[in-house]
Order: structure tokens, then C-alpha cells, then sequence
């Protein structure tokens, strides 16, 4: 009659469904101990005892737990000898089906012997173990632990206790978990009346599963319209929307153009509006160059205009100087003229200096690079740079400071490209005036640098 009550309650928990323990769940557990001891003890093993724990989850998983037992057992010559182990540990949870779950742990022991064997000590612990039914309150446990004694009091090396620890465990107290839900759809148990839905199944209010009976994507249980034709597309309500075959955004109804071939810009019927690929305002139809570069300007068949990036009046297809510095006069390939038949000496206007020195300013390098491109371009001639001055100062200084600002001038047109045999330089201070001295305007009239063409 035990055998079958047993049976039928190990029957019953097995039959409940996994629960995982919830943080704040108190566990109370009892069981006997079955005991096997170092050999150096000399005791009677496999021998049996009652035991009892208490444990509190501090989250789903993790538990803290306190136990102990009482185990008596017999020594030589038949002594009585009572083993009592306390353990502490931290056990982790972890559930490895719906009916079983399984635990692992370590944490202290302290293990005394009493009545003809009197020792007290203390180690480390490890135990492992599973629950079998893992109902809502009652479980069965079944645990198995060692021992680990690395100094103790009987004299030996160390000692290594173990034992098995089959009992019931119940869990009280913790966080709600509210209604049952075991296939997860959302319907509490008791009122499920599709207690096994798939995962992932859209379910009506008795938790049974909803179909699509007519393929489009709107659930039977909100269809208006359950029996669309395969394929065909339908608003919220499940129903036809007005159909656009070539997907131009204007309805089959209402195309004029019904073949409109894809991602062409249609108008209010339908029918492609005339395209501009490049962007140059000028229509395909008509554009002779349809792959003009994007921002040039075009003429009437959508063909670049000719560019002329300085301004000079030559474009720049033909322009060997193509940096003139604008307002200049170039001749018919771009470059700024410099000398003509009648003018053999260029005064550099706009071409000055830091006062008292010969450090060119950053507009006079920008004249001189036009001057440069035109040399560079005409390479037969040769030119002589001269430096003047006006009578303010000394002659010496004047004359130093004229020859210095030359060769500064000269020393940057070869830094842009001129042959350096092709310039020389000379200073002669306030000795070559074009202008009188006694006027403001006069003397900065006289302050210049000259070209002077050799050739």
C-alpha cells in the first residue's frame, strides 16, 4: 500500500508542468541522507539519516541555500557515532525540459561527529542534482554532494565525504506569475480550448489558432473579404485594392498607357512624360549629347557650350594660357601680351613689395603667374627684369633695393616654369625715372619693375 501511495504521488508531480523558480521564492526541503565517509574514519558506509534545507531565490535562476542532516552510523568495536553535516552554498537552477530542471552548487560544510567519535570540521562543498515535475509548489528532488576536508581533525591528509539526498522540495511564497499559459499564446490555461498552439500561431479569444484561408496576408477572424483570388492585393480589411499592372502609381482603370515600362515618370494618364537623363534641360528625344556631364551649360541640342574657365575670350580648348588674369589683353591662343613690334618694355603694373624690402605681395605673385604662363608659352623670348626706384632714401640703398626686388621677380618666374637662361635681372635704383620726383604720384609712378624684351 506505500509502494502504491508513493507511486501515485511521484505519478502526480512528474505529470505537473515546468515552473522556473521566480526571485523571491523560498524553497523548504526535506529528505534522508545517505552517507559514505573517508575510509580513514573506518565508519559504516551507505548509512541513512534525516535531513532538511531551506533556500531563498535571489532571481529565477540563483538560489542561496542552508542544510543539514543527522545520520548516525557505527565505528570499529561497533561504537555509536552520530555524523552531522551543515552545508552553505549558492545553487544555480536551470531548466532543461518541461517536467526537469537541474541544479549545480558549491558553497561551505562544516561537519561534526559525535558520541564515541568527537571531531569538528571544516571544507568546501559541491553538490548537483534535478527536479522531477517541478509543479507550482511541490517538486521532487534529488541531490548528490561531496565533501572536501583539507585539514582535519582525525590527522589525516585531507578527508572526502559524500552522500545522496533524495526528497521534496516545496516552493513558497515569491512573485505572482499570474495565469498558466503553457503553449505561451497569450490565453490563460483555464480558458484555453487550444491548449498546444505552435509557437509563433496568431490565436482567437479561446486561444485556438486563426488561418489566412485565402493567402492574403488578413487574418479570417478580420477578413471582409475571404475569398480574394490568389495574387491579388488587398487593403486592411482583406478586400481587392484597385489594381496598377505596370506599377506606375495610376490604376488600370483610369492607364492610357498600361505598359508603361518600369520607374518611367508618367502623367495623370499614365503615359510617360518626355525625360531629361543627363539633367541639362534638354529632353532625350531631342538631345544630341545625352550624357553631358551634370552642370554644364548647353545649346539647343543639349551639347556642352564651349568653356572658356579665364574669361580671356578663347576657349579653353584652345587657350594655352588657361589662368589669364582677367582684363588683360591675350592674343589668339589665350596668352597675355606681353610685348608688341612697337613695345618692347612691359612696366608690371599691380606688381609691388612689403615697403623698404623685396618680399613680393600675394597679388603681385598672381599678376606674375599670368606673366609666367605667357612666357612659359612663348619660349623663344628672352627678357631682361629691371628694378627702378624713387629718389627718397640713399642712391646706394635704392640702387641694392631695386637689383634685390628684380631678382625676387625673376627668381619667381622660374619658380613657375620659365627657363632661368631666358631671364636676367638688374636694379638701377632712382637713375631711369618716368615720372617727377616732387609729386607723391610721380615717385610711386617711378617705384616699378620693368620687362624688358632682348630679342
Amino acid at each position: 500500500m506505500r509502494r502504491f501511495v508513493l507511486a501515485l504521488t511521484v505519478a502526480q508531480v512528474a505529470a505537473s508542468a515546468a515552473h522556473a523558480q521566480r526571485s523571491g521564492t523560498f524553497e523548504v526541503g526535506v529528505f534522508p541522507t545517505i552517507a559514505y565517509f573517508d575510509r580513514a574514519l573506518r565508519l559504516n558506509q551507505a548509512k541513512g539519516g534525516p535531513g532538511a534545507r531551506i533556500g531563498y531565490f535571489l532571481s529565477d535562476r540563483l538560489a542561496l541555500e542552508a542544510e543539514g542532516s543527522w545520520v548516525p552510523t557505527n565505528g570499529p568495536n561497533g561504537i555509536d557515532v552520530k555524523y552531522m553535516p551543515l552545508h552553505a552554498r549558492v545553487v544555480f537552477n536551470f531548466p532543461a525540459s518541461e517536467h526537469v530542471g537541474v541544479l549545480i552548487g558549491g558553497g561551505y560544510t562544516h561537519t561534526r561527529f559525535r558520541d564515541g567519535l568527537r571531531l569538528s570540521d571544516h571544507g568546501v562543498t559541491g553538490n548537483a542534482g534535478v527536479r522531477l515535475g517541478l509543479g507550482d509548489v511541490t517538486s521532487i528532488r534529488i541531490d548528490t554532494y561531496v565533501d572536501y576536508i583539507p585539514s582535519p581533525e582525525n590527522g589525516s591528509t585531507d578527508n572526502w565525504h559524500w552522500g545522496f539526498q533524495p526528497g521534496l522540495s516545496f516552493m513558497l511564497g515569491g512573485r505572482s506569475a499570474g495565469p498558466r499559459d503553457r503553449d505561451g499564446d497569450g490565453v490563460p490555461d483555464d480558458v484555453d480550448e487550444c491548449r498546444r498552439t505552435p509557437a509563433g500561431d496568431r490565436v482567437d479569444a479561446r486561444g485556438c489558432t486563426v488561418v489566412d484561408t485565402d493567402g492574403d496576408g488578413v487574418f479570417d477572424d478580420a477578413d471582409a473579404c475571404p475569398d480574394t483570388p490568389a495574387g491579388d492585393r488587398v487593403d486592411a480589411k482583406g478586400c481587392p485594392v484597385p489594381r496598377d499592372a505596370d506599377g506606375d502609381g495610376v490604376n488600370d482603370d483610369a492607364d492610357a498607357c498600361p505598359d508603361t515600362p518600369a520607374g518611367a515618370e508618367v502623367d495623370a494618364k499614365g503615359c510617360p512624360v518626355p525625360t531629361d537623363a543627363d539633367g541639362d534641360g534638354v529632353n532625350n528625344d531631342v538631345d544630341a549629347c545625352p550624357d553631358t556631364p551634370a552642370g554644364e551649360q548647353v545649346d539647343a541640342k543639349g551639347c556642352p557650350l564651349p568653356k572658356d574657365g579665364d574669361g580671356d575670350g578663347v576657349n579653353d580648348d584652345a587657350d594655352r594660357c588657361p589662368s589669364t588674369p582677367s582684363g588683360v589683353e591675350v592674343d589668339a591662343e589665350g596668352c597675355q601680351v606681353l610685348f608688341e613690334p612697337t613695345r618692347k618694355t612691359l612696366i608690371l603694373e599691380g606688381v609691388n613689395f612689403e615697403t623698404g624690402q623685396s618680399t613680393l605681395t600675394p597679388e603681385s605673385e598672381t599678376i606674375l603667374n599670368g606673366v609666367a604662363e605667357s612666357l612659359v608659352a612663348n619660349d623663344t623670348i628672352r627678357v631682361q627684369v629691371t628694378g627702378h626706384t624713387d629718389n627718397t632714401g640713399g642712391l646706394a640703398l635704392n640702387r641694392r633695393l631695386s637689383r634685390a626686388r628684380a631678382e625676387a621677380v625673376r627668381a619667381y618666374l622660374v619658380s613657375r616654369g620659365v627657363a632661368e637662361d631666358r631671364l636676367t635681372a638688374r636694379g638701377f635704383g632712382p637713375d631711369q625715372p618716368i615720372a617727377s620726383n616732387r609729386t607723391v604720384e610721380g615717385r610711386a609712378q617711378n617705384r616699378r619693375v620693368e620687362l624688358t624684351r632682348l630679342n
